[in-house]
């Protein structure tokens, strides 16, 4: 997460000074920025007093050796001061995204800290809600650390930003240095069981027609994401209702479930916890379902596709239904909504 240093090449004309100052400010507007702060402490202050006391002193008596001292001293807090913006400064920071979990369950996300050319300084490491102190790393060596989260609404969040810290070298100040992650964190409907306005479809209410005894197929009705070659258009031609044909060897795969939104009663975040849990159900016993949402394209898993990635895009599909996104792309969830 360190910046990275852009060096212009030197030219005489205006339009290519133009073409470089664009290229520092594209390269400043790079993911995970980072501001480094430097505070005195306690100790500190109380030895800039010292200090200055023993100014006034040498220059009131003409003592030499009080001077000497106290440019010492003065040397001393400046030279601590630069060591510390330089270790900090050699951190390099990776972020790595947490896993999905649902509304309300606190979470976990690790950072990776390293330094190419020295050992790890001690450091702090801030996300708002979790301090943790790492162990120290070589030079070119790695440290992972684990911070907690809170429990959040439902939606794709940002990470919360971080601060790490140090005394290093002699506990005169406190520097500071703020990365923005950059990354988000996927929160979906907590699940919980909901009431549903009619019995879930079955073959007879979804139009599925048994197949005749020697016949090779079978038909029932059309489902979003049926293969557009099964579709039975001359039935549609004569009767108006779509019907998708199915081979002898597909009669076994039972009729991926609808887990549709407008089939579920409350209010939207009742309905959208109810999908989750039936969503999460349908996938532990490994039967084929279909999610529908207003608006959105229907997500549909069964034996033959990716189920994992599938499964994954429908959570996030209920995470994000209707939050409105900011500039960077993350959710906006609602001052006072609860989980």
């Amino acid at each position: 997460m360190a910046m990275t240093d852009a060096t212009p090449p030197t030219c005489c004309s205006s339009a290519c000074r133009r073409r470089n100052a664009g290229a520092i400010r594209f390269v400043q507007r790079q993911p995970l920025p980072s501001s480094l702060q430097i505070r005195p402490r306690r100790f500190a202050l109380g030895l800039a007093v010292i200090t200055a006391a023993m100014l006034l002193a040498a220059i009131n008596y003409g003592n030499n050796l009080i001077f000497l001292i106290a440019f010492m001293m003065i040397a001393l807090m400046i030279n601590s001061a630069w060591q510390g913006w330089r270790a900090l400064s050699a951190v390099t920071a990776r972020v790595m995204p947490p896993e999905m979990r649902p509304a309300g369950a606190p979470g976990s996300f690790a950072i990776e800290l390293g330094t190419p050319n020295r050992n790890l300084p001690p450091l702090v490491v801030d996300a708002g809600t979790d301090r943790v102190e790492p162990t120290s790393a070589t030079a070119g060596n790695r440290t992972t650390l684990s911070l907690d989260l809170p429990g959040e609404p439902r939606g794709y969040l940002p990470l919360p930003e971080i601060t790490l810290e140090t005394p290093y070298p002699l506990g005169l100040w406190r520097i500071s240095r703020r990365l923005s992650p950059g990354i988000g964190q996927w929160v979906y409907p907590s699940p919980e069981p909901g009431e549903q306005r009619g019995e879930r479809h079955s073959n007879e209410a979804s139009g599925a027609q048994p197949a005749m005894e020697g016949d090779p197929t079978r038909l029932r009705g059309y489902h979003p994401g049926d293969p557009i070659r099964h579709v039975v258009f001359r039935h549609y031609a004569k009767s108006g209702q779509l019907l998708t044909r199915h081979p002898e060897s597909d009669e076994e795969q039972p009729d991926p479930e609808r887990i549709d939104y407008a089939a579920f009663v409350g209010p939207r975040e009742v309905r959208l916890s109810a999908m989750t849990e039936r969503l999460m159900e349908l996938e532990r016993v490994r039967r084929p379902w279909v999610l529908l949402l207003p608006g959105k394209e229907a997500i549909r898993a069964d034996s033959s596709t990716n189920r994992a990635g599938r499964y994954r895009a429908a959570l996030q599909q209920l995470a994000r239904f209707e939050r409105p996104r900011d500039a960077q792309g993350f959710d906006h969830v609602p001052p006072g909504e609860s989980y």
